[in-house]
């Protein structure tokens, strides 16, 4: 299959420059032409390139702009820059905004073949990557976290790209799990291993945090840990969250939808598990909680 590359130049000069450049170098490539960003994202929407090569000073919309918006609009084709002198600063923003790389004007023909080969090198293996894993059947992965708050977001972020890249559920289904998933693990380090109350939160959260920071190195706690295992397959996500706390009785838990509870803090997180998961469960001693969201009930 041939290789699309859009190049994005103000200037026809630099543009066919470009051009020869890449049908000199590339077997079988299809050069394409933008003369500023909002045409070559108006050309992108049309039909999703291999590659985009841009200058980065251009009207309308310059470089800089133009990676913003691809990676807002969700478009995986990644950019490579081309910069003239006095830009460095904006390509370093280009860089930290998503491009994939960038050449200096003065050495394309030096650098810009290999720097396009070798992009596309990891581009085409992330795109194979996400074909491999949007064929698997089941995947399983168990955890074991130390009582740092800091491990959840990536946790969640992993979790998030398992259950996206096998087509189990939509984005909207997928961060209503997620939010459950997190606010159990945020339990089982806050509540169950370090044993605070949230009550401690109602007038002043700074003391709940504060104790938290403390326990988390005291002997009686720091040892303590909290597994979780997640189990994703076409049917269904199943996460069993335990920690290693005395465990409590979910019964006893406040409702905060009733009227005296409104204002507090208490049972807003079990009401969350158990408001956007389609099965919630607890073992007797109350430190472990299973959670499941079956693919019959995708909306």
């Amino acid at each position: 299959m041939a290789t699309q590359i859009l190049v994005v130049d103000d200037s026809l000069i630099e543009q066919r420059r470009v051009g020869r450049l890449l049908q000199n170098e590339i077997a079988g490539v299809v050069v394409t032409y933008a003369g500023d960003g909002q045409a070559a994202l108006d050309a992108i929407t049309v039909a999703m390139p291999d590659m985009v090569v841009s200058d980065l000073r251009m009207p309308v919309m310059n470089g800089l702009q133009l990676v913003e918006s691809i990676k807002a609009h969700g478009y995986g084709v990644p950019v490579i820059l081309m910069t003239s002198y006095s830009s460095e600063e904006i390509a370093v923003q280009a860089l930290r905004a998503g491009a994939a790389s960038y050449v200096p004007k003065l050495a394309l023909e030096k650098n810009l073949i290999a720097t396009i080969k070798s992009v596309l090198s990891v581009s085409s293996r992330q795109v194979n990557r996400r074909r491999l894993l949007s064929t698997l059947d089941s995947a399983e992965s168990r955890f074991v976290l130390e009582n740092d708050p800091s491990l959840i977001a990536p946790l969640i972020d992993y979790l998030q790209e398992q259950i996206l890249t096998m087509r189990l559920f939509d984005h909207l289904q997928t961060t209503r799990i997620s939010v459950a998933v997190q606010e159990a693990i945020a339990n089982a380090i806050y509540h169950g291993n370090l044993e605070l109350d949230s009550e401690l939160r109602q007038d002043d959260e700074s003391i709940f945090y504060r104790l938290a920071a403390e326990r988390r190195h005291a002997t009686e706690y720091a040892a303590r840990r909290v597994r979780v295992e997640a189990t994703l397959s076409a049917t269904e996500v199943r996460v069993l969250r335990h920690d290693d706390g005395p465990g409590f009785n979910p019964a006893d838990v406040r409702d905060p939808t009733e009227e005296i509870n409104m204002d507090r803090i208490g049972g807003r997180g079990l009401l969350l598990i158990r408001t956007l998961m389609d099965e919630v469960s607890h073992n007797p001693q109350g430190n472990e909680i299973t959670m499941i969201k079956r693919a019959s009930e995708r909306t």
